[in-house]
């Protein structure tokens, strides 16, 4: 298997899961609406039937493809056969193989005694069928596609596999999806941003979040799909003041590692919500291609004085250092003597970004930005270092 690629596509998903969102929700309005209203007993099974497959329009209907028209003509023909055709798919306690093909054999029946003009198809393949147990079984079963599990496949150099239609095919989706559901288990970044999601809809088993990541495959090949909202930045001028502090001599236990990691991760996603916004501030500049904001940090490593490199209206460098925190603007912030030194040389140039407020998984927080030299705010010292002739 092509890692890389695997992980490329799973970067791709997670960076642009809002927008992905945006056109792929529909799955999970489907499968809500049918747990809502699916009941097998119902009176009126084929209008039963029609209102819970009511927003599966996306999943059961494309140009050619009609298995969603097909099946409720189905019921409206043969309501009890249909009822009970779908009573026998959803019958855990039989072997899977055997309860698809039983399911649209019987289906075809109905069509080849019905049929009609232009109805001479029942349309029931492993794709629509897999929609069906899908929305009853969302935790246990995936909703599948030749096309999309190919595409997906191809991409990672996951196997060798069959023609379509060989219902083995089926089952290695199933257990490339489940290898997939193991990393997601273990992403709590993603899972935190999907939970908003996952509560208002239902996916007991992350089942659909899992199959959304495979589809995302048709974007990662074709990006220009999405389309990119600009996102909204609550940005204010800086200006609280600095206040002296006397050292308190009191004893702490601190877990100093896991600290650095916690800041080093919100600096980071701090760095590159700056690094969004800057992208967006300069665009209506029109500056050219040779002058395109940069994490200076993260190329160049830190110690240079600042983290972004961006401009200005008239195409001037500007500096700009990013402190990010969770907590309110007040926060306390660290300040280094080469970020000090750096915009009291360029302090025309040198911009402090105060990023507060901030979510780090939604990348969603209020921006304060300060212009010029930092020695107003630096005097309150905490360490020094100490060098030695």
């Amino acid at each position: 298997m092509n890692d890389k690629m695997y992980d490329s596509i799973y970067k791709f998903y997670k960076e642009n899961y809002g927008e992905i969102e945006k056109h792929e929700i529909y799955k999970w309005k489907a499968v809500k609406h049918f747990q809502d209203t699916w009941d097998i007993d119902a009176v009126d099974f084929s209008a039963m039937l029609d209102m819970s497959l009511k927003k599966t329009s996306n999943l059961m209907s494309a140009g050619n493809y009609y298995p969603r028209r097909m099946i409720k003509w189905a019921a409206i023909k043969e309501p009890e056969i249909v009822r009970l055709l779908f009573r026998n798919l959803y019958d855990l306690s039989t072997d899977v193989k055997y309860r698809i093909k039983s399911f649209r054999d019987g289906i075809s029946e109905i069509v080849e005694k019905y049929k009609e003009g232009s109805i001479n198809k029942s349309y029931q393949d492993d794709r629509a069928i897999m929609v069906y147990l899908n929305l009853k079984y969302p935790e246990k079963y995936y909703l599948y596609k030749y096309t999309m599990f190919v595409k997906f496949a191809n991409l990672i150099d996951y196997a060798d596999l069959p023609d379509a239609g060989d219902i083995a095919l089926i089952f290695m989706y199933e257990s490339m999806c489940d290898m997939i559901l193991k990393r997601v288990m273990e992403d709590e970044e993603l899972l935190k941003k999907y939970e908003s999601r996952r509560s208002q809809y239902y996916d007991p088993g992350y089942h659909l979040l899992v199959q959304d990541i495979v589809y995302s495959a048709n974007y990662f090949a074709a990006p220009e799909i999405l389309e990119h909202s600009e996102k909204k930045f609550e940005v204010k001028k800086f200006e609280l003041q600095a206040e002296n502090k006397p050292a308190i001599l009191k004893g702490v236990h601190v877990d100093y590692i896991e600290e650095a990691k916690r800041n080093k991760e919100i600096g980071d996603s701090g760095e590159e919500y700056v690094y969004q916004y800057e992208r967006l501030r300069i665009k209506k500049y029109k500056l050219g291609k040779n002058k395109q904001v940069q994490r200076i940090a993260k190329i160049y490593g830190d110690g240079l004085g600042y983290d972004i490199l961006s401009y200005d209206e008239q195409g001037h460098e500007i500096y700009i250092e990013v402190k990010t925190t969770s907590g309110p603007e007040k926060g306390s912030i660290y300040i280094t003597s080469n970020e000090l030194k750096m915009s009291e040389e360029n302090s025309d140039y040198y911009y402090l970004y105060r990023v507060y407020d901030f979510d780090k998984v939604a990348m969603t927080g209020k921006l304060s930005i300060r212009k010029g030299s930092l020695k107003e705010l630096c005097i309150s010292a905490q360490t020094y270092k100490v060098d030695f002739k």
